[in-house]
């Protein structure tokens, strides 16, 4: 009678489980999706940024805090590591017109924030919010953004370079 009282008890404790599971392929992420002006979480399919953020002298810097942007909203946060890489999800797609902004952020102060610009949507283009100047990086599936940041007399001597000042 024991065994099987034991026996039900693991049964039920068995189908309860698997009820509970939760299916990562038909499950959306929570930050592999976006909620659109409906309100309705829309799932997007992984997408990533990785890269390497270098200082002016090509040593990578470790600290930095790589914030993902999308039509002014926060999108994806990450950090670099010692070796000065890191990865975010890029919870977008690709498709959509929209602007996506990366912001490096050095949290030792070493460097200026700066930034590259992903993708431009059409009013940002209409409204010439981005210069000729402004580090760009084309947005795909999968992407690599390497960077190097400079300090703020190297920045000043670029754009000077390019004639942006």
């Amino acid at each position: 009678m024991k065994t099987l009282i034991c026996l039900t008890f693991a049964v039920v404790l068995l189908l309860c489980s698997a009820a509970l599971a939760v299916d990562p392929e038909t499950t959306p992420q929570p930050d592999l999706q976006r909620t659109v002006d409906e309100g309705a979480p829309q799932p997007f399919p992984e997408q990533m940024i990785v890269g390497k953020v270098t200082g002016s002298d090509d040593n990578p810097v470790g600290g930095v805090t790589v914030k993902l942007f999308a039509n002014g909203k926060l999108v994806g946060v990450s950090h670099t590591t010692s070796a000065g890489d890191y990865e975010t999800p890029l919870p977008l797609r690709i498709d959509q017109d929209e602007t996506v902004v990366l912001w490096f952020i050095d949290t030792a102060g070493t460097y200026p924030p700066q930034k590259a610009l992903i993708k431009e949507s059409s009013r940002a283009q209409a409204a010439s919010l981005f210069s000729g100047c402004t580090r760009k990086a084309k947005m795909r599936r999968h992407m690599r953004v390497d960077f190097k940041l400079m300090t703020d007399s190297e920045l000043v001597a670029s754009y000077k370079a390019r004639g942006c000042l």
